[in-house]
């Protein structure tokens, strides 16, 4: 079921963290991973480094300029833009997104790869959706919690 979820890290500027995210999305077997606007040496070493650990494992990866991109090339039938609170409003709901990939819904989940993470214009593409924590708890952290949350109700 996790073929039709996408996840995307979007304006990265360190390999590490490129190289962090994809071993937590691999360890959750998704299949398409997403770097969109790499900069830097996350574009010119994290991306490489990346694909080879995706090809390693059977999986895509897709490496775009913008997220326009992402939604012209996957035409997504639901995108949650995830950041920390305030900037984010509405409580991300596992409930909902693992109930929509039982359904075979395309969804697609973008991760800001900067801190603070997104800007209002790239919080605009989706529903702006933040993960209940009692503090801010980086990109990473945040992924590999809300990945567990669907994988756990599926």
């Amino acid at each position: 079921m996790l073929e039709n979820l996408y996840v995307a890290i979007h304006n990265v500027t360190g390999i590490q963290k490129i190289k962090e995210y994809t071993k937590v999305l691999l360890g959750f077997q998704i299949k398409t991973i997403i770097i969109s606007k790499a900069v830097g040496s996350a574009a010119m070493s994290g991306v490489p480094q990346a694909q080879k650990l995706v090809f390693k494992k059977g999986g895509n990866l897709l490496y775009v300029e913008d997220i326009p991109d992402i939604i012209e090339l996957l035409s997504p039938d639901e995108i949650h833009v995830v950041a920390p609170q305030p900037y984010a409003k509405n409580k991300f709901n596992p409930e909902s997104v693992a109930q929509k990939l039982k359904d075979k819904t395309k969804v697609l989940m973008i991760f800001g790869g900067s801190d603070p993470g997104l800007s209002k214009r790239e919080l605009d593409f989706g529903i702006d959706s933040y993960l209940e924590v009692p503090a801010d708890i980086g990109t990473i952290g945040t992924a590999a919690i809300i990945l567990y949350q669907i994988y756990t109700r599926l």
